[in-house]
């Protein structure tokens, strides 16, 4: 049937007022003008196009400049989601805060029954777990850890970090119940294929979701006092291979080629490359100190998310877009 001109102008009209004004669905005005719905969604196609709708959005809170900001870096590196938290205060234990209480709120609104969960390290990854509001409707969950621990660190265990989440929660944990640090390749190697450790490093794979920490540029002060205990020959392989960055001990260059060095066969961690296999990869991460670390990250293809503050988003930025 042939609508003419004017009948179509008014037709377009109508269905802009009784969506737009009256709040009507598509559905209910398809039948109320007699017409189906593939003809109605050409006509406010068509009423789009022809300039009869105005969209003016109104922000109040003046959040247009970070929400562009967020998706020029979810662009530039293919991410699924960018948060950016402005964070005014320079204090570095303000900034862990509150970046770790967004990306709790993140972990929230994603969060489901049955989900497989990988757990990585790291001081923000820690807040955060202590940030998340108990919810005895998420049952189910398994949660395994990407990395062993320090044996006599009280601060690094991440089956601590394990427990804490399953506290809030009801589900299993699969805990990697070795050091994270070797003294030899042949001790790493024979850890790796105990049958309940493999199976957990195995499990990386097929995760719904893999909470982890981006570790800052590797320096001799940062690497003498981190958990991760490395000596002074395995701290100066390490910053002289060109690391500006790790994911679950697994270090990388800005460019995001891992490295390989005398240390990677001591480590008792997942392959951060199965990380990719993983349906998502959260970062939480931020400050001028992890710039470098955050961009090799990227593109690297590590990460899937990516919450952080906006000044480091801008540093991000800048250094690419330079």
């Amino acid at each position: 049937m042939s609508i003419s001109a004017d009948q179509r102008y008014y037709l377009k009209q109508k269905a802009l007022y009784y969506f737009y004004e009256k709040g009507y669905s598509n559905t209910d005005i398809a039948k109320m003008l007699g017409i189906s719905r593939v003809t109605l969604n050409r006509l406010l196609t068509e009423a789009r196009e022809e300039g009869m709708v105005r969209i003016e959005i109104v922000d109040t809170k003046n959040l247009k400049y970070v929400l562009e900001l967020e998706d020029r870096l979810k662009t530039k590196y293919g991410l699924k989601y960018v948060r950016l938290v402005d964070v005014p205060s320079e204090d570095p234990d303000t900034l862990v805060t509150r970046l770790a209480a967004e990306g709790a709120k993140h972990i929230e609104r994603f969060l489901r029954s049955g989900m497989k969960i990988g757990l990585g390290w790291g001081k923000t990854l820690t807040t955060m777990i202590g940030l998340l509001s108990p919810n005895p409707a998420i049952s189910g969950l398994e949660v395994y850890t990407l990395m062993g621990g320090a044996c006599s660190e009280a601060n690094f265990q991440p089956n601590l970090l394990a427990q804490s989440l399953l506290n809030l929660y009801s589900g299993s944990a699969y805990i990697i119940n070795a050091p994270f640090l070797c003294h030899s390749d042949l001790l790493c190697t024979e850890i790796k294929k105990e049958p309940s450790i493999k199976r957990i490093l195995g499990m990386t794979r097929s995760l719904d979701i893999a909470l982890v920490g981006i570790g800052r540029e590797p320096g001799w002060d940062y690497l003498k006092q981190s958990y991760y205990h490395f000596s002074d020959s395995d701290t100066q392989e390490i910053m002289t291979a060109g690391a500006v960055g790790d994911i679950c001990g697994n270090f990388f260059d800005k460019d995001g080629n891992l490295l390989k060095t005398s240390v990677t066969g001591r480590i008792v961690s997942i392959d951060v490359n199965d990380l990719k296999s993983c349906k998502d990869v959260v970062a939480v991460a931020g400050g001028e100190h992890k710039v470098a670390s955050i961009l090799g990250a990227m593109r690297g293809g590590f990460i899937d998310a990516l919450i952080t503050d906006i000044a480091t988003a801008n540093k991000l930025l800048a250094e690419v877009e330079s």
